[in-house]
């Protein structure tokens, strides 16, 4: 790696800030991407990342990994009942976890690091559960991130279809947003309740931002052949994520 890491903990949240190696651009601001569960997705990536840089493939990208305190409460946009009995219930915390994103995290990287302010140039990525509160976080703060990755996305949550159907509808704009959308096509084999849906329920919402007037040159639709639902699969969607959304 030839970029930079920092560690820092703001409130609660522990917060890893990738930067990349110096440009021979003086003074140039980079895009920056908020990766959801800390590093765990680009740390891997980075060594391909750097080699993407070097070449021109992609510009230089700050990476925000925020670790959540509580997944279950941090990535769910509201409360909802347990998969599995025994097993916690999900929190809903989304929009206060969110709201701490944009008013903290967002500010702290914004007046230390070299990143380029404004929706074309600040993303939002994450994958199963933070896959879903990033595509929430699209349609939340439209007017923040207009780069999303949903590496995943937990789409069976209950309600989230019917709310990327009709919430704030025409917030996701042609010319801004840009989306990245994946799925494993074996994902949901095996299961008997709602996660059985996983790959028809992301087909639909690919198919809803189509039907807000989003192109396919702005939506990219990825079906992994193969792949189950791990961490693995979303390691491997990750450079590619970047690329289409910041090439």
């Amino acid at each position: 790696m030839k970029g930079h890491i920092d560690e820092v903990l703001l409130d609660e949240y522990l917060v890893h800030i990738y930067t990349p190696p110096v440009s021979v651009i003086d003074n140039e601001l980079c895009p920056v991407l908020y990766v959801q569960d800390g590093s765990s997705l680009f740390l891997g990536s980075l060594d391909e990342l750097e080699r993407c840089f070097a070449t021109g493939e992609l510009p230089r990208v700050v990476l925000v990994g925020i670790q959540p305190v509580n997944r279950l409460d941090d990535y769910t946009p509201w409360q909802a009942a347990a998969l599995v009995e025994g097993r916690p219930a999900f929190g809903g915390g989304g929009d206060a976890y969110l709201e701490f994103m944009v008013t903290q995290i967002m500010p702290h990287v914004e007046a230390g690091y070299p990143v380029q302010t404004g929706p074309k140039h600040t993303g939002i990525i994450g994958a199963s559960l933070g896959g879903l509160i990033s595509m929430y976080a699209a349609f939340r703060y439209a007017d923040v991130f207009g780069r999303i990755g949903s590496i995943s996305g937990s789409y069976w949550y209950p309600g989230m279809i019917e709310y990327v159907q009709s919430a704030s509808n025409a917030a996701v704009t042609a010319g801004i947003h840009r989306f990245y959308v994946s799925v494993g096509t074996c994902e949901g084999e095996g299961k008997t309740n709602v996660q059985k849906d996983m790959v028809p329920l992301t087909l639909q919402v690919c198919d809803t931002l189509l039907a807000y007037g989003l192109t396919e040159r702005e939506v990219r639709l990825v079906k992994d052949k193969g792949a189950v639902h791990n961490i693995n699969h979303f390691r491997r969607q990750f450079p590619k994520a970047v690329e289409w959304l910041l090439g």
